[in-house]
């Protein structure tokens, strides 16, 4: 059965990483003609892409460490890593690992949602729902990824109607803080992942 507290940690992990608050700031800013219902049916299309793209990643992301002859423990630890260096990023206000939102000149493109779903389900979000089924899955069903991922996307999901409802009150300052902050998490969840994956590696 599923460790409610690996779930619960799991969950907050990749919620940090896709910073939905972020993504409904984007997402108003990347539809700036379409009405509020077009809104709606485009961040419904959002979200089922997102989810797509990270039940794929914990479904197949184990796989494909083992066609290419990746050890689990070696990936849990690297993986941690990454996680651990893209919330000190974060931390920092950048975004040179995690990944980044567009540019407002590259957010006019219309009829585009890529950057939004580069940002959302990136390379940083991939690797930690990833290291999230090396971690709390390696063997079997990840359902503790697949149960993150699903929560991540409802809760994307709602940020995106709720940032249509509210209009473009989501400022720069608001980001940043909410990434500052989830950035402290993100760190926090990585060095954890570190920590047990070495001790069971040292244990063996």
């Amino acid at each position: 059965m599923t460790n409610l507290h690996q779930v619960l940690q799991a969950i907050v992990t990749v919620l940090a990483v896709i910073n939905p608050v972020v993504c409904g700031s984007l997402f108003l800013t990347l539809t700036p003609n379409l009405t509020a219902p077009e809104r709606q049916r485009e961040a419904a299309k959002v979200a089922l892409n997102i989810l797509i793209i990270l039940i794929g990643s914990a479904l197949v992301g184990l796989k494909v460490l083992s066609i290419f002859g990746i050890s689990l423990d070696v990936f849990r630890v690297v993986g941690g890593m990454i996680i651990a260096y893209m919330g000190f990023d974060m931390l920092r206000g950048s975004h040179t690992v995690a990944q980044a939102p567009p540019e407002s000149g590259d957010a006019n493109i219309q009829g585009s949602l890529v950057p939004l779903l580069m940002f959302a389900a990136g390379p940083g979000t991939i690797t930690a729902v990833v290291t999230l089924a090396a971690v709390h899955t390696p063997d079997g069903l990840p359902m503790t990824a697949l149960i993150a991922a699903l929560v991540g996307t409802a809760v994307t999901f709602a940020a995106l109607i709720l940032a249509v409802r509210l209009g473009p009150r989501l400022g720069r300052g608001t980001q940043a803080t909410v990434t500052r902050f989830m950035g402290l998490i993100v760190s926090s969840m990585g060095k954890q992942f570190v920590l047990v994956s070495l001790k069971a590696w040292f244990e063996k």
